[in-house]
């Protein structure tokens, strides 16, 4: 019968080393989940700031849509006498039907002078933290019948009278350039 020997696995030399390349494993591991949580909490910073810039540009455009329906309800000068012109108008004009394009898309047409309400003109305020002021045009638009009423009747002199209205366009900007919104609101008369 043989007797069982007994065999060590090593001195303890070797076992000293195998413990320092298991610390260095753990240790990169530790810093890769360490870049991991830096890298998410840098992209959630940034996403909180575009947030942040997008709800001052809309904030900003909801401004200048409020004082462009002030405008329209105290009939102030600039919202009173409305422009045929498509560039031009000081912020009033006249809704062309027949035009393929509207005002508020054509290029360049925000950034020129003399087309648009600025807020803080119109207002006398500045909107504070906004890379620019929000801006503002009127458009009236064609007469619609009453609910219940006949368009045609009203224009030959019979039947209800037509209702008046007015589509507002508004632009803002949040803190810097990058985030604008564009708004519209229709008010009936």
């Amino acid at each position: 019968m043989r007797t069982p020997t007994h065999r060590t696995l090593g001195s303890t030399n070797s076992q000293q080393g195998f413990v320092l390349i298991v610390a260095l494993i753990m240790l990169l591991v530790l810093t890769i989940l360490g870049l991991a949580a830096a890298q998410s909490t840098s992209l959630q910073e940034r996403m909180a700031g575009n947030d942040r810039n997008h709800m001052l540009a809309f904030q900003a455009a909801e401004a200048a849509l409020n004082a462009g329906a002030i405008c329209l309800q105290i009939n102030a000068a600039p919202c009173s006498v409305f422009s045929t012109a498509t560039t031009g108008g000081n912020g009033a004009y006249l809704f062309n039907p027949v035009s393929p394009t509207t005002l508020w898309t054509q290029t360049g047409f925000w950034t020129t002078a003399n087309n648009t309400l600025a807020y803080n003109t119109y207002t006398g305020s500045s909107l504070p933290q906004v890379a620019a002021q929000p801006q503002f045009i009127v458009e009236q638009m064609p007469p619609v019948a009453a609910p219940g009423a006949n368009l045609g009747g009203a224009q030959f002199g019979g039947g209800a009278p037509s209702v008046a209205r007015w589509r507002i366009t508004s632009v803002g900007t949040g803190g810097d350039s990058s985030s604008t919104v564009m708004l519209q609101a229709v008010i009936v008369n």
